[in-house]
């Protein structure tokens, strides 16, 4: 605009120069709003990943679907988390979840001291064989005299061992999930999610876990000495399925009170984000059954743990 002043007489100029500079520079100060907001890009966005879980075995890595075009790598910005990849599961094959030859303890009445964090109190785990072949198990959990953890597992007894068909988890303060098998159907349904998985031989649920790979070990101990592997497939009651595969360690002592007991230890290594690590060690003085079991949760390290107790708690 500076070449239009000198057409113009001094006089007017001046009559014009107090209009016109704040008119050229609220012009400016617009432009220079609207350029920073062209110019400051949108914060980036995460993309929400939805990931369900289906039915397992102990799956070998995932591997990513192949692009027609390949496509350069997004950039990251600056100061975020990178985001994990979604464990891909698939549906359990013999080799993964193979069928054991079992032997099934009596029915006993175990009493352990339980831990998770910083509490602790009395637990007791029950297992009942009924008659037509039938069991019943169930572990409760008190602290402090109110109970915290209640899991109940009802089924029959396969040439793959422990059947469940219904299993339950009640936690203090939270309602009731349950996990049904439904053998005639050959698929596992939830009280809660919507997942279905399928029901391979052989399946246990999260407390029914502990008394089968004893009666495996009791069956075959050879399977289950230093190197050798167990796999079983394991559901919870909020929808989670996943081959377990145990590795033994060896034996090892576990002091109970004052006895030092010999018991086989057996590892089932974290394999995705937010896995379980699980450990548990067999007595062969006991039908194989857990003297000592430890779950803890990764990557938060929260642990969950179950020590026999030498007698009744008073």
């Amino acid at each position: 605009m500076d070449d239009l002043a000198p057409s113009l007489p001094p006089a007017r100029w001046r009559r014009l120069l107090p209009v016109s500079v704040p008119v050229i520079l609220a012009h400016v100060a617009f432009a220079s709003v609207n350029l920073s907001h062209a110019e400051t890009p949108a914060p980036a966005r995460t993309p929400a990943v939805a990931v369900r879980v289906v039915d397992a075995p102990a799956p070998a890595p995932a591997v990513a679907d192949t692009p027609a075009t390949p496509v350069a790598p997004a950039k990251r910005a600056t100061g975020m988390k990178p985001v994990a990849e979604p464990h891909k599961i698939t549906e359990p094959t013999a080799t993964d979840a193979p069928v054991y030859r079992t032997k099934i303890p009596p029915s006993t009445v175990l009493r352990y001291a339980i831990t998770r964090g910083p509490w602790s109190g009395n637990g007791e785990l029950s297992w009942e064989l009924l008659d037509g072949n039938r069991y019943h198990a169930r572990l409760e959990g008190r602290v402090a005299g109110i109970k915290v953890l209640t899991q109940d597992s009802t089924g029959i007894l396969d040439n793959a061992g422990i059947a469940p068909v219904r299993f339950t988890d009640e936690r203090r303060g939270k309602s009731v999930m349950a996990a049904n098998f439904q053998r005639s159907a050959g698929k596992i349904t939830y009280s809660g999610p919507s997942n279905e998985y399928t029901l391979v031989p052989g399946t246990q649920d999260r407390l029914t876990w502990m008394v089968q790979i004893g009666a495996i070990a009791a069956a075959d101990p050879k399977g289950v000495t230093a190197g050798k592997r167990v796999s079983m497939y394991v559901t919870g009651a909020r929808g989670d399925a996943d081959v377990w595969t145990f590795k033994a360690i060896g034996v090892e002592n576990v002091p109970i009170g004052g006895v030092s007991v010999s018991a086989i230890k057996l590892v089932r290594e974290p394999r995705k984000v937010n896995d379980t690590l699980v450990e548990v060690w067999l007595d062969p003085q006991l039908h194989h059954l857990p003297v000592r079991a430890r779950m803890t949760n990764q990557p938060e390290g929260e642990t969950f743990e179950l020590l026999r107790r030498p007698t009744d708690p008073s």
